[in-house]
Protein backbone atom coordinates (compact mmCIF):
# COMPACT_ATOMS: atom_id res chain seq x y z
CA UNK A 1 0.00 0.00 0.00
CA UNK A 2 1.70 3.58 -1.11
CA UNK A 3 -0.19 6.39 -0.06
CA UNK A 4 0.86 9.92 -1.73
CA UNK A 5 1.11 12.80 0.43
CA UNK A 6 0.32 16.14 -1.06
CA UNK A 7 2.42 19.17 -0.26
CA UNK A 8 2.90 20.04 3.25
CA UNK A 9 1.27 16.81 4.59
CA UNK A 10 2.76 14.77 7.08
CA UNK A 11 1.13 11.70 8.48
CA UNK A 12 0.09 12.30 12.40
CA UNK A 13 -1.00 8.84 12.95
CA UNK A 14 -1.37 5.41 11.15
CA UNK A 15 -2.33 2.03 12.27
CA UNK A 16 -4.47 -1.35 11.21
CA UNK A 17 -7.96 -0.76 10.83
CA UNK A 18 -11.18 -2.63 9.55
CA UNK A 19 -13.72 -0.37 7.68
CA UNK A 20 -17.09 -1.79 8.27
CA UNK A 21 -19.51 -2.32 5.76
CA UNK A 22 -22.36 -4.00 6.05
CA UNK A 23 -21.67 -6.81 8.31
CA UNK A 24 -18.20 -6.97 7.15
CA UNK A 25 -14.98 -6.51 7.65
CA UNK A 26 -12.56 -4.94 5.57
CA UNK A 27 -8.91 -4.94 6.42
CA UNK A 28 -6.51 -1.92 5.96
CA UNK A 29 -4.83 1.01 7.55
CA UNK A 30 -6.30 3.96 8.97
CA UNK A 31 -4.04 6.78 8.57
CA UNK A 32 -4.97 10.58 9.67
CA UNK A 33 -2.64 13.19 8.41
CA UNK A 34 -2.69 17.15 9.19
CA UNK A 35 -4.88 17.55 6.26
CA UNK A 36 -7.31 14.68 5.63
CA UNK A 37 -8.01 11.07 6.97
CA UNK A 38 -7.28 7.70 4.52
CA UNK A 39 -8.73 4.58 4.88
CA UNK A 40 -6.70 1.96 2.45
CA UNK A 41 -7.20 -1.50 2.75
CA UNK A 42 -4.55 -4.52 1.92
CA UNK A 43 -6.25 -6.55 -0.33
CA UNK A 44 -6.46 -5.29 -4.20
CA UNK A 45 -9.52 -6.54 -4.79
CA UNK A 46 -11.07 -4.60 -2.16
CA UNK A 47 -9.65 -1.27 -3.23
CA UNK A 48 -13.57 0.54 -3.90
CA UNK A 49 -13.73 0.85 -0.12
CA UNK A 50 -10.39 3.17 -0.16
CA UNK A 51 -11.76 6.51 2.04
CA UNK A 52 -10.40 9.73 1.93
CA UNK A 53 -12.24 12.18 4.21
CA UNK A 54 -11.51 15.64 4.72
CA UNK A 55 -11.85 17.43 7.82
CA UNK A 56 -14.78 20.30 6.31
CA UNK A 57 -16.84 17.37 5.89
CA UNK A 58 -16.71 15.88 9.10
CA UNK A 59 -20.11 16.85 11.40
CA UNK A 60 -19.76 14.23 14.46
CA UNK A 61 -17.09 11.35 15.50
CA UNK A 62 -18.66 8.92 18.02
CA UNK A 63 -17.81 5.21 19.58
CA UNK A 64 -19.51 2.05 19.82
CA UNK A 65 -18.77 -0.85 21.05
CA UNK A 66 -18.20 -3.77 18.72
CA UNK A 67 -19.46 -7.38 19.67
CA UNK A 68 -21.57 -5.60 21.89
CA UNK A 69 -18.58 -5.34 24.71
CA UNK A 70 -15.73 -4.52 22.72
CA UNK A 71 -14.98 -0.65 23.24
CA UNK A 72 -13.13 -0.43 19.53
CA UNK A 73 -16.02 1.29 17.27
CA UNK A 74 -15.64 4.48 15.88
CA UNK A 75 -18.10 6.23 13.73
CA UNK A 76 -17.54 9.33 11.75
CA UNK A 77 -20.78 10.93 10.32
CA UNK A 78 -20.04 13.35 7.98
CA UNK A 79 -22.13 16.45 6.89
CA UNK A 80 -23.91 14.79 3.96
CA UNK A 81 -25.21 12.41 6.46
CA UNK A 82 -23.23 9.33 5.28
CA UNK A 83 -21.50 7.77 8.36
CA UNK A 84 -18.08 5.34 8.19
CA UNK A 85 -17.83 2.68 10.69
CA UNK A 86 -14.18 1.71 11.87
CA UNK A 87 -12.91 -0.51 14.45
CA UNK A 88 -9.49 0.44 15.83
CA UNK A 89 -7.60 -0.31 18.98
CA UNK A 90 -7.35 2.71 21.69
CA UNK A 91 -10.23 5.05 19.70
CA UNK A 92 -10.27 7.53 22.26
CA UNK A 93 -6.52 8.25 20.83
CA UNK A 94 -7.78 8.79 17.48
CA UNK A 95 -10.90 10.80 18.68
CA UNK A 96 -8.47 13.26 20.10
CA UNK A 97 -6.69 13.59 16.73
CA UNK A 98 -9.57 13.68 14.76
CA UNK A 99 -11.70 15.87 16.57
CA UNK A 100 -9.00 18.65 16.90
CA UNK A 101 -9.29 18.68 12.85
CA UNK A 102 -12.85 19.83 12.50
Amino acid sequence: MKLTLQPNETIIRAGDSNLLVNGNKIKGKLIVTNQRIYFRTIRVDCKKNDREIMPGEISDLYFFNTRWILPKGMNIKTKDGSEIHFEVSHRSEWAKIITRMY
